[in-house]
């Protein structure tokens, strides 16, 4: 049976079917009815219609010869063009053309000839073709094709739309995270808060948030001073994707202490953000730009917030101690627990220096690390996690436990832990895995380690089901 058969029908085939066969007979039919009248001949006197306007009759002259070949020939050509492509209902017609057949063979026909060009800069680094003319042209054109229509002609964006040509990232800015997002598009979604957190305290968040950025006198300190424990503790809990201090989490939320703003820094937007969230979504373009097109796109893209083909110096970013972590206010990380994870792989490859970074074995799980004091997630965390995500979206569930060293306070670290854990949980939402196939649990032992060790301060991700 064909399970479509509740939707479609047969019947409007044969409709259509019907009225062009109709219409093709009704035309000739049209034609020759009006061929009855012959040419006069030499002194034969013409005959009227019986038609009169103020004195002037109509003859009834016999068609044009050129002009009855000529509908004869236009519905002999209507008829074959018929017989060759679709029209007639579902009849694909003998050639069996099709729109998507005639775009791939154009396609091919256009990489044919172009391809050669493209693969010219395969093989050349982002920079150097950043700084070619002609590579950056073809880009362009790319660009105008495929961009413009979200982030203006000027690759400035608008409102919704990030702005291509400064140094704000959302999803970071290097070569191969600028070619990931437009191979494989990116889903930004904020949650809305307002229906949990109601009107005023909505009005409180969003203070602190203008406080991060703003000077005093555009927000109210009051305000600001209650936004900020919402900010940093239960319910809101803005920290896991915001960072602790507003200054961002890559992947999961943008920083609030510039004044860079995609959807306006005004309070009534602000306001609106928080009560009603936003969704975001950046088209995948991996299906229309082969891997010699993505690169120049890149090299592209890359090129507008570098014009003189030079990344920028990086800026280090202080260390705070654990103790001067917010406390985390959102469940413990033990509430939604009823056994213990497995104890910690002491096999684990800390990082070398004092940073965030991610690493995956397909057998053990993932394993986030942190930097002290902080529960920032490593901004390749996508990349690198891309397998276990798709799991986790297939159906699987993720078991998170987060970890600490042993220095400084217990208590403080405790909450850090489960910090981390949150944040970690968030990163995976974010990625679209959904809340139900994350398990937050919390280990028998959270402090993993002794001294400063980087071992201590991780969060490990287990596959299960």
């Amino acid at each position: 049976m064909n399970t479509t058969s509740q939707f479609t029908s047969n019947f409007w085939n044969i409709y259509i079917a019907a009225i062009v066969l109709l219409s093709f007979i009704g035309l000739a039919w049209l034609l020759f009815s009006q061929n009855v009248v012959k040419t006069p001949k030499k002194g034969e006197e013409v005959k009227t219609t019986g038609h009169e306007w103020d004195g002037i009759e109509e003859y009834n002259n016999p068609l044009p010869r050129w002009w009855f070949w000529l509908y004869v020939l236009t519905w002999i050509f209507g008829a074959v063009y018929l017989v060759l492509y679709p029209g007639v209902g579902d009849w694909k017609g003998v050639l069996n053309w099709t729109s998507h057949n005639q775009y791939e063979k154009e396609v091919a026909k256009a990489n044919e000839q172009y391809q050669p060009l493209y693969a010219k800069f395969a093989n050349m680094p982002i920079e150097q073709v950043a700084k070619d003319p002609q590579a950056q042209q073809i880009g362009k054109n790319m660009f105008d094709t495929y961009c413009i229509q979200c982030h203006g002609s000027d690759a400035k964006g608008s409102k919704g739309f990030p702005n291509l040509t400064d140094h704000d990232w959302l999803w970071g800015g290097e070569p191969a995270q600028i070619s990931e997002t437009i191979e494989k598009g990116r889903t930004g979604v904020m949650a809305a808060w307002g229906p949990q957190l109601g009107e005023e305290r909505v009005k409180d968040v969003a203070h602190y948030v203008m406080s991060l950025s703003k000077g005093k006198d555009q927000y109210d300190e009051e305000r600001a001073a209650r936004g900020q424990a919402l900010f940093s503790g239960p319910p809101a809990n803005c920290f896991t994707c915001h960072g602790d201090k507003g200054q961002g989490v890559q992947g999961l939320g943008p920083n609030l202490t510039d004044d860079v703003w995609l959807w306006g820094g005004t309070q009534k937007t602000i306001i609106e953000t928080i009560t009603s969230g936003r969704h975001n979504q950046m088209p995948a373009w991996g299906n229309f730009l082969d891997k010699d097109k993505l690169h120049i796109m890149t090299a592209y893209v890359w090129g507008l917030s570098n014009k003189d083909g030079k990344a920028p110096a990086k800026k280090a970013e202080p260390v705070a101690s654990p103790a001067s972590a917010p406390a985390a206010a959102s469940a413990p990380v033990a509430a939604t627990a009823s056994a213990t994870s497995a104890p910690a792989s002491a096999e684990n490859t800390a990082p070398a220096t004092d940073a965030a970074e991610v690493t995956y074995n397909a057998n053990e799980g993932a394993v986030f690390f942190f930097a002290t004091g902080k529960s920032d997630v490593a901004a390749n965390a996508p990349t690198v996690l891309a397998e276990l995500i798709k799991s986790a979206k297939d159906g699987k569930r993720l078991v998170v436990s987060g970890y600490t060293d042993s220095t400084g306070n217990a208590a403080a670290n405790a909450e850090l832990s489960k910090k981390r854990a949150q944040a970690v949980q968030a990163f995976f939402e974010a990625q679209g895995v959904k809340t139900e196939n994350i398990e937050l649990r919390k280990p028998e032992n959270t402090t993993a380690a002794q001294g400063n060790n980087a071992k201590g301060r991780r969060v490990e991700v287990k596959l299960e089901g």
